[in-house]
Order: C-alpha cells, then sequence, then structure tokens
C-alpha cells in the first residue's frame, strides 16, 4: 500500500483525475474504468485509516466524479455509434460486420433484454461495455430507453466494486476474502437477475402514482446513507438485504401483469386477485336476491381491479367508512368503500355489483372508471392500495348458473371464472 499512502498526499486532485480519465475512456482510449474507480477506494480507504487531517469529505466527491464520469463516458459511446448510424463518421467494416438480419435480431434483443444484457456488461471489463454503448447507438436504441438501462447498471456496478474494494482492500490478496468478494457478487447479480426477470414480465401500473415512485425511494435512501456512513459490514449486509426485500415488495405491489383475457359472456371472470374468503346469499330492496362472493387481497397479491364481462358502467357510489380487516365479511358494510353498478352488455342483461372495499392496510381506493363508460370483458378499471377487499354481487331469482370456485379458492382478475351461466 506504499503507492496509495504516497498518492494521498494528492488525493484532492482524485475527482478531477477521475472525471477527466473516465471521459478519455468513452472515447476510446484505452483506460481501464475498473483500475480508476479501484484506486479511488483504495486512496480513500488509505485516508480513513492513516486519519489525514482535512481529507474527511473525500468519499463524496470521489463517488460524484466516479458516477458523473462513468454516465458521460457512456453517453460518448453512445453518441460516437449514433454518429456512425448517421454516416458522419466512416466505419465500413461495420457492414460486413453486421448484416441487416444480425442487426434487426440485436435490436430486438435489446428492447426485450436491455436491462439484463447492460448489468451483465457492465460487470465484464475489456472492452465489453464500450462495444455495448456503441451498438445501442448504431442500432438506433432510443436515448431515453439508453439512459435508463444505463444509469441503473452504472450505479450497481460502480457501488459494487468500489465499496468491495473499499471495505476489503486490505484481505483482497487473502483467498478466502477473495472467494467472499466472489461469492458476494454471485448474490447480488443472482438477486438482480431475479428482480430484472420479474420486472420485465410485471408492468408497473401508473395508478400506482405517487406510492410507486416516494415508497421505493424511502428503503433506497435508506441504503445509501449506510452505504456512506456505516463502516460495520456485517450491519451493512444484514440490513441493505432487508430493506432491498422491502423496496422490491413496494415496486412488485403495484404490478400490472401482461394477462390475455379470454371472452365468453357466459362467464363472470373475478375482479380482483386474491382469496374467496365467502359466498353468501344476501337481499337488496333495489336488486332483489343477489349472490355475494368476497375475495380478500393480500398485501402480496396483484391489486388492479377488473370488469368481469363486458359492461356500461351505471352508477359509481363512493361511501365513507371504517377500516377494520377486510377478511372480516362485515367489513362490507362498515368500511369505506366503492361500489360500481354495471349493466351485461350480453343476455341475461342483468345489473351486477363490483364493490371495491378498504382494509386495515388499505387505505387508498382507485377508480379511473366514470359513469356511462363502457368496458370490455377483462378490462382494467381501478385498483386497491395495500391489502383489501373485492366483491362481485350477481341476481340469482329465475336464472340457472354454476358457481366455478368455492371458499378458500385463489383466484386472478380476468382470468378465474367465479360463475358461469347456463342459458340465457
Amino acid at each position: 500500500m506504499d503507492i496509495f499512502s504516497s498518492l494521498t498526499n494528492y488525493v484532492e486532485f482524485y475527482p478531477l483525475a477521475a472525471f477527466v480519465g473516465l471521459l478519455l475512456a468513452g472515447l476510446n482510449i484505452p483506460i481501464s474504468e475498473d483500475l480508476v474507480i479501484i484506486t479511488g477506494a483504495l486512496l480513500n480507504q488509505e485516508i480513513v485509516q492513516a486519519q489525514i487531517p482535512d481529507t474527511k469529505g473525500m468519499l463524496f466527491p470521489s463517488l460524484l466524479a466516479i458516477y458523473v464520469g462513468v454516465i458521460i463516458s457512456d453517453f460518448l459511446s453512445y453518441y460516437l455509434g449514433t454518429l456512425v448510424r448517421k454516416g458522419t463518421i466512416k466505419a465500413s467494416f461495420l457492414d460486413s460486420l453486421f448484416s441487416q438480419r444480425k442487426m434487426d435480431l440485436i435490436h430486438k434483443h435489446l428492447n426485450n433484454h436491455g436491462f439484463l444484457t447492460f448489468i451483465i456488461c457492465r460487470f465484464i471489463p475489456f472492452g465489453a461495455r464500450n462495444t455495448l454503448f456503441m451498438t445501442s447507438g448504431f442500432l438506433g436504441l432510443p436515448m431515453r430507453r439508453f439512459a435508463l438501462y444505463d444509469i441503473t447498471a452504472a450505479l450497481i456496478s460502480t457501488n459494487t466494486l468500489f465499496f468491495l474494494v473499499y471495505y476489503f482492500g486490505e484481505g483482497v490478496r487473502s483467498p478466502i476474502r477473495v472467494a467472499g468478494i466472489i461469492l458476494f457478487v454471485l448474490l447480488i447479480l443472482t438477486i438482480l437477475f431475479m428482480v430484472i426477470r420479474f420486472l420485465s414480465h410485471n408492468r408497473l401500473t401508473p395508478w400506482g402514482l405517487p406510492q410507486v415512485v416516494i415508497f421505493p425511494l424511502i428503503p433506497a435512501a435508506v441504503m445509501a446513507v449506510l452505504i456512506l456512513f456505516c463502516r460495520q459490514f456485517f450491519w451493512i449486509v444484514a440490513v441493505e438485504a432487508v430493506l432491498f426485500l422491502v423496496m422490491f415488495w413496494m415496486l412488485s405491489f403495484f404490478r400490472n401483469p401482461p394477462r390475455k383475457i379470454v371472452p365468453d359472456e357466459s362467464i363472470l371472470y373475478s375482479p380482483a386477485d386474491g382469496k374467496v374468503t365467502d359466498i353468501s346469499p344476501v337481499e337488496d330492496q333495489e336488486f332483489g336476491s343477489l349472490l355475494r362472493i368476497g375475495i380478500f387481497l393480500s398485501i402480496f397479491n396483484v391489486h388492479l381491479n377488473r370488469v368481469p364481462c363486458s359492461v356500461t358502467i351505471d352508477r359509481i357510489t363512493y361511501k365513507k367508512g371504517m377500516f377494520k380487516d377486510a377478511r372480516d365479511p362485515d367489513s362490507s358494510r362498515v368500511n369505506e368503500s366503492n361500489t360500481l353498478l354495471l349493466k351485461r352488455l350480453a343476455e341475461p342483461k342483468d345489473p351486477l355489483l363490483v364493490k371495491q372495499i378498504s382494509g386495515a392496510i388499505a387505505r387508498n381506493i382507485v377508480c379511473r372508471v366514470k359513469e356511462t363508460d363502457e368496458l370490455n370483458q377483462g378490462d382494467l378499471f381501478g385498483m386497491i392500495k395495500f391489502g383489501s377487499r373485492t366483491e362481485l354481487y350477481f341476481p340469482v331469482k329465475d336464472r340457472s348458473y354454476e358457481l366455478e370456485v368455492k371458499i378458500g379458492d385463489n383466484v386472478h382478475a380476468g382470468l378465474t371464472p367465479l360463475v358461469r351461466y347456463n342459458n340465457g
């Protein structure tokens, strides 16, 4: 570590040197991005151990210089690729390297698996990153998508490399420590792969705003504070793992998985994901004899609501109330709720009721339709944020029908048949 002890005398110049070095790397000048990051981590580690005066605040400037330098460097490579595509820079060898078929395949891959590709390439040195960034520009990957993929991947890879060296720098020559670091990196990559795979198959609903943005930022901010100021590696790993799971759950709560609705107007599909908790007859002054099917949505279910069949929205009635446990059928009577009166467009043209009910945790009912709207079977109409209850009411007098579910069954909105009419 003698060389780093000597360099600490000039540590105040590191942020500028790192920024310039990373910019040059973006212009394909052979400067190792990893070496710049590792140097910064070791320098900051040496400062802490040597307790050099007037240098305690160098960690944040060093990280900021790395973040900004890496991202601008990547955008320079992307921009060079766009210049090649437009013919501003001549690169005739690319014509033989990339046939139109290959370009179409790569472009399709980036559209479908770009997030994962950027994450993986961020951890591969020796030109893989610049090749990916220039290829993205050359193939015309939209800048917004490139920015989202690259900034996320850059923050993950630079933080992983910097803080592994920062905390383990003294023992990197120890085979046990090296093996531990490798396993830790593999664990991070495995978790990231699972998260990215999950999010690639599940869109996030805009109805989750602002919670879908604000709530995950809270554990993310705590994670960042721990990384910057906590020196106990065990507690960092333990707390960060818990916070990561919390952040992942908050994002997954607002997921909107794609669903292929099979139209069948003889069926009433489930209006919600969850578990059937009760099936009971009820008498209503306006509609007479009805059958109620109650569905409890746990905090782990998809919380979007769908119409059970093709309908017209006749009436929407909101009622203030309590926030009792949504598993209790009595919550239907006393809790905050939003009731949609629907009229079937197909025979039998019966009225239906779908009731959104808040629970002990859910405190926000979202309804994004209005009266007179027409919806197709399985269309989304709202959501209930966090654990809640949804009920379907349908007339049973003079109707021949079959129940397709029983109490305790798990159901999925727009996919699971609750009721099947035998005739019109």
